[in-house]
């Protein structure tokens, strides 16, 4: 049997084949790990730190790659009118034709001084009326003085949403108005000066002037425009020597001595009044902090108890914008706004939380009605 060849099949062949691949290959990884294990690792200049420092740069260098940038680095933009001078084309036509013709005028006056010589004699002796200007001034004056009357009629039909405090010129003559209630004066605020036998004014208008004066205030917003007039009415026998002094301030319109020094907005305006040296407020105040109740109504001025020994170089009171119970008998109220609250709605836009003006406020006239 062994003389003769044994067959074999072509896919035992070809498996035969493939494992001699594979054992060829096996011996050929482990020569080359064997020869890698004899070869000395490389040493790194610098140790352990200097790993880490290529490690760090590497990861810079990555992180560097990657960055994306916040700056506009595109051209700016140009605008093309600016550049191409679209819109000076007009101007410098009408500055290119103005100037050709004052050359042709320049160079026909040159050419008829070469041709005489400077010396002419001209064939028309009578004047040349130059055309007049004034029809077109008298036409342009017509139109001003209507479009003003138009302008006039306009500004008559508008109905003004500030209290100015000025009477309407416009009011008919023949209206008449509700007549007033006669002036009742508290009796427990007027019993303090029995003793005294003060005389009162018999009339009602004279009452009114002595125990409730009115002032009025304008002012503005510094930088700005004028925001209206509030008008103010005193009590006197709240505090009579406070109520003095500001008829005093009014009378003279010494407006630069009232100065606004904080705003608190839907609580109130603080307000300064410088005094003089030889003022009545520097002594102890007769008042009575009764005779106006802080939770009855809004716009009140009142000035603290604190105050009642004397002012010390000025007269501090404030502006209430809302009824304030809370401060009845800590304060004492001595007048009350009666015309000019939408002004008092609007300063409040100007003030802040912690009292400071965001714009300025300034009383520009006082005076006393």
């Amino acid at each position: 049997m062994s003389e003769f060849p044994i067959c074999v099949s072509p896919s035992a062949c070809e498996l035969a084949r493939l494992t001699e691949e594979e054992r060829l290959t096996a011996q050929l990884q482990v020569k080359e790990r064997k020869k890698a294990a004899k070869v000395k690792p490389k040493k790194v200049i610098g140790g352990p730190m200097m790993v880490n420092h290529m490690k760090m740069w590497r990861q810079h260098r990555e992180r560097v790659k990657e960055a994306i940038t916040k700056v506009d680095a595109e051209a700016p933009n140009f605008q093309a009118a600016r550049v191409t001078g679209v819109n000076n084309l007009r101007d410098e036509a009408q500055v290119f034709m103005r100037r050709t013709k004052a050359n042709i005028q320049l160079l026909v006056e040159i050419s008829r001084t070469m041709r005489t010589h400077g010396a002419i004699n001209p064939f028309r002796y009578e004047v040349v009326h130059a055309v007049s200007t004034i029809p077109n001034a008298l036409l342009n004056l017509e139109r001003l003085e209507r479009d003003n009357r138009d302008f006039g009629r306009r500004i008559m039909e508008v109905k003004s949403e500030v209290d100015s405090g000025l009477l309407d010129k416009r009011m008919p003559v023949g209206r008449i108005s509700a007549p007033a209630a006669p002036l009742e004066l508290p009796s427990q605020a007027m019993a303090k000066y029995e003793a005294f036998s003060i005389p009162l004014p018999e009339s009602d208008a004279e009452l009114r002037r002595l125990f409730r004066p009115r002032i009025f205030f304008e002012i503005y917003l510094k930088d700005a425009r004028p925001l209206g007039r509030i008008v103010v009415q005193l009590y006197t026998e709240a505090a009579p020597l406070v109520v003095l002094q500001l008829i005093k301030s009014c009378m003279c319109n010494q407006h630069s001595k009232f100065l606004v020094k904080r705003l608190f907005p839907n609580l109130w305006l603080e307000t300064d009044l410088l005094l003089s040296p030889e003022s009545l407020l520097h002594q102890p105040l007769e008042y009575d902090a009764k005779v106006i109740d802080h939770g009855a109504s809004s716009y009140v001025l009142s000035f603290s108890k604190a105050y009642v020994k004397g002012f010390s170089d000025h007269l501090s009171f404030a502006i209430s914008f809302k009824p304030l119970t809370v401060v009845n008998g800590s304060r004492v109220g001595f007048g009350r706004i009666v015309k000019g609250s939408k002004i008092c709605e609007c300063i409040q836009s100007y003030g802040t939380k912690n009292g400071k003006l965001s714009r300025g406020l300034q009383f520009t006239s006082c005076g006393l009605l």
